[in-house]
């Protein structure tokens, strides 16, 4: 079986071919995405049909097309009913349209972080009835849900924008993403701005500065983390984004943070891990999405 599975960034779209068990058939691709700013234009459909024709071509031919997509994308419709300025004119945008009808192979596409969720699930060590919360840490915070092994979407599509949640006076995301790390650790520092590594370099070294916003950084993210475990109950909470390459540091904070804010450990999670899977996580959920979809396709 072959899955090209497409996954489409602000910045990048990157693609790749697996089979039905999730092993990739070794074709990766990356391309800049075709977007502009200025001009308030994309040109993704297009790119997206090139990789489609390009990979019949040159493989014999495709079992279908598995999409993870940046936006909130309606998966029963195959469109994207919303999308924000960092792809400008993408709201509309038909892939069921302009991949079934026009190239008469089967189609799957949700959010780019339901499918890192369903990625990190299908290949982690989950009971196939698991309830997970997926957050992705990075310039903001976006999350995912599943509910007994399935993603929960919602009315809209939207279900899992935590970003937007209030936490105190704040959004989530303003208090407890990478952005919001940096941006603290600047303001105790004097400095304009930092990176991420920069803070983390800090605190190697011994800064009592970089060791307040860190935790600051995780006490904000616990606190974010609470009303959703109470309302959840989750088997695990799975934390991605490129922050959590220093899940040595983070996690033990998390952990404690999370459990000094709780009612009783009888409400905590079985475990909080961070992200394994990297950027591979969004096209292997995609591809596994695929399979749910069009079940008949993998026997």
């Amino acid at each position: 079986m072959k899955i090209l599975a497409i996954d489409i960034g602000g910045t990048t779209i990157k693609s790749d071919l697996y089979d039905a068990l999730g092993q990739s058939l070794g074709h990766f691709r990356e391309e800049a995405t075709a977007v502009s700013i200025e001009d308030q234009t994309n040109g993704i459909l297009d790119q997206v049909l090139a990789l489609v024709d390009d990979y019949q071509a040159s493989v014999g031919g495709l079992d279908g097309v598995a999409i993870s997509s940046a936006g909130v994308i309606d998966s029963q419709a195959g469109k994207v009913i919303y999308s924000g300025y960092t792809i400008p004119a993408y709201q509309g945008t038909d892939f069921r349209l302009a991949i079934e009808e026009g190239r008469g192979l089967p189609l799957s596409i949700l959010n780019d972080v339901n499918a890192a969720a369903y990625g990190e699930f299908w290949q982690g060590d989950y009971d196939t009835e698991a309830s997970l919360i997926c957050l992705t840490i990075g310039t903001g915070v976006g999350g995912a849900v599943l509910i007994d092994g399935k993603i929960h979407f919602g009315r809209q599509f939207s279900a899992g924008e935590v970003g937007y949640l209030p936490v105190g006076s704040d959004r989530f995301q303003d208090i407890a993403s990478t952005t919001a790390l940096c941006r603290n650790y600047a303001a105790m520092t004097g400095q304009d701005q930092v990176t991420g590594r920069e803070v983390f370099a800090a605190y190697q070294r011994g800064d009592d500065k970089a060791d307040q916003a860190i935790r600051q950084f995780t006490e904000a993210l616990a606190q974010g983390l609470l009303p959703m475990v109470y309302l959840l109950n989750p088997d695990a909470i799975i934390l991605g984004g490129g922050v959590m390459a220093q899940s040595a540091i983070l996690l033990p904070r998390i952990e404690q943070a999370l459990a000094e804010r709780i009612e009783s450990d009888f409400f905590l999670p079985e475990k909080i891990v961070a992200a394994g899977l990297g950027n591979e996580a969004g096209r292997l959920g995609a591809v596994y999405h695929f399979l749910q979809e069009h079940p008949g396709l993998s026997k």
